[in-house]
Parts: structure tokens; sequence; C-alpha cells
């Protein structure tokens, strides 16, 4: 029933984006820091665009999550002329998710990622906490 009920309500938070959204599954020791998402805007020379923002949508209820500006590796694909870019550190925005510690069982958050090039996306993720 839970599971049914999380992800009625990440479908919902995503229904505006389509396609520019993303929902992901994560598993996280109690305590414990885990990596969500990571993004960079970066020119095809590997310099960078400007960072990304990250705005909450929806705060997890037994965590929460931190958010870095830091340099990040891109993972471009080969075929993207920017795969060049994926051995060097560019600057860019890393989503944490760490739970309250001694908390055990699902946890779900959301947030917005809004790039310097206009575009915007959704994420969404449940994370079974043990």
């Amino acid at each position: 029933m839970v599971r049914i009920i999380i992800v009625t309500a990440l479908g919902l938070l995503l229904s505006g984006f389509g396609a520019e959204a993303q929902v992901g599954r994560r598993i996280a020791a109690s305590g414990v820091p885990i990596l969500l998402y990571q993004a960079n805007t970066t020119n095809p020379d590997c310099s960078p665009m400007g960072r990304p923002v990250i705005r909450h949508i929806q705060t997890p209820q037994h965590g929460r999550l931190i958010v870095s500006n830091t340099s990040v590796f891109p993972n471009f694909s080969p075929s993207n002329v920017r795969s060049a870019c994926n051995s060097r550190r560019v600057p860019g925005v890393v989503v944490k998710y760490v739970s309250r510690r001694g908390y055990a069982g699902v946890d779900s958050t959301a947030f917005e990622i809004y790039f310097p090039t206009g575009i915007a996306r959704r994420a969404a993720f449940s994370i079974l906490v043990r």
C-alpha cells in the first residue's frame, strides 16, 4: 500500500514535465549519505556554461537533502562531442540524501533542476532505508 501511494505521488509530481522527468529508486544505509543526482552544463571545449540550480519540490520526511556546488566529472556518451570532458572536473551541483540515524523504511523526495541553457527537469526518488 505504501509503495502504491509513493508511486502515485511521484507520478503526480512529475506529470507536468513529461520526458524531462527522471524517476529513480535507491537503497541507503540509515544515516549514511548517498548520491542521488549530479549535473553540470558544459560547452564542447569543456568550459562551464554556469551551474545548474536545484529547488526542492518535496522534502524527505525521514531525512534531508544535501545540495552542494562542487566540481564533478561529466558523463557524456562517447558519441557526444563533449565526451572528451568526461576525464576533467567541471563546475556542477550534487544532490545527496541522508536519513535520520536509526530510521528504517521508505522515504521519497523530488526536486527541480534549472540549467543555464533554459532547460528544466524534475527528479523524484523513492529511497529504501535499511
